[in-house]
């Protein structure tokens, strides 16, 4: 198992083979799904084989668990990836059981996942995009840097689209 990075309050790391209970539960729960595209349980069962696949080929980006570092509770999910529509963007985005909504976590997630991208990996740019009623996720993505860019049409809906370059960024 592989740390992408940790911070006092979140761990992100990579899956273990036997956690894939804990995504699909995380996709069963309507609440958390209320503006994420629908998926089944079959869906999110192969998602999660795939995303374990993935890490076999060492890019260092991917479909990663968030922990809470001191007593290893499953916050959620996040992605630092190229997006499944456009290959050439590389995708950032999260989602987090209720319990954990409201605390500023998916702000610290996101701007640690955009530090990981540039000063890690190198990247020149990251996007995201949210559903258009979810207006929480829409002002983590601005806290986080992320500049509102239009819309894009990516998981078979039209959806705002956020994107901030290195070069607007200052790294430390």
């Amino acid at each position: 198992m592989t740390t992408i990075l940790q911070t006092p309050r979140i761990l992100v790391r990579e899956f273990l083979p036997d956690e894939e209970e804990l995504l699909v539960d995380l996709y069963r729960d309507e609440q958390v799904t209320l503006h994420l595209s629908n998926r089944t349980e079959e869906e999110t069962r192969e998602k999660f084989k795939g995303t374990i696949e993935n890490y076999k080929n060492g890019t260092g980006l991917g479909r990663w668990g968030v922990f809470n570092p001191e007593d290893g509770d499953f916050i959620g999910v996040c992605i630092l990836m190229q997006n499944e529509t456009d290959h050439i963007q590389i995708e950032t985005g999260y989602v987090f059981r209720a319990k954990y909504w409201g605390r500023g976590l998916a702000t610290e997630l996101v701007k640690s996942l955009i530090y990981y991208g540039f000063n890690d990996k190198g990247l020149k740019e990251i996007c995201a995009c949210t559903n258009p009623e979810n207006l929480a996720s829409q002002n983590v993505l601005l806290k986080a840097g992320l500049k509102r860019d239009g819309n894009v049409f990516w998981h078979k809906q039209e959806l705002p689209f956020f994107r901030i370059l290195a070069q607007n960024v200052i790294i430390y």
